[in-house]
């Protein structure tokens, strides 16, 4: 074996795990872009205090659906308190367009926020009850 079958084949490992690398880098950022979520909708209580956030996975937007039912991909509802950014939980929706049945319940105590059938946020607790769904 001569001098330059040596030097060929220790430049093509390298190579080789470079190409490696910058593949499993690819696909990773992919994955990461593809099931990040995108906001769909969100909607601030009465009284300002919370903020209920629908999203979905993007890659829901890549899945062929039929004219006018974009919002029937699945999704999440979160309510976050506004004055420190804390999540008092989320849900999953089966169909994105069931967030915009989420009622704002602030004249009772303990206010809450209720998607009916599915979910309760108590408010000032900052907690879900899911126990509905």
């Amino acid at each position: 074996m001569g001098p330059e079958a040596v030097q060929h084949r220790s430049l093509l490992v390298p190579g080789l795990l470079l190409f490696a690398f910058a593949l499993a880098t690819l696909g990773v950022s992919l994955g990461a872009y593809l099931f990040g979520r995108v906001e769909y909708r969100r909607v601030t209580s009465p009284d300002g205090d919370f903020v209920a956030v629908t999203s979905s996975r993007r890659y829901q937007g890549y899945l062929p659906r039929g004219p006018g039912a974009g919002s029937d991909k699945p999704g999440f509802l979160e309510v976050r308190r506004v004055s420190d950014g804390r999540s008092c939980g989320e849900v999953e929706l089966p169909l994105l367009w069931l967030g915009s049945d989420l009622r704002w319940e602030l004249e009772s105590r303990p206010r809450s926020a209720v998607l009916v059938g599915a979910a309760t946020w108590y408010l000032e607790a900052c907690t879900v009850d899911t126990s509905g769904w």
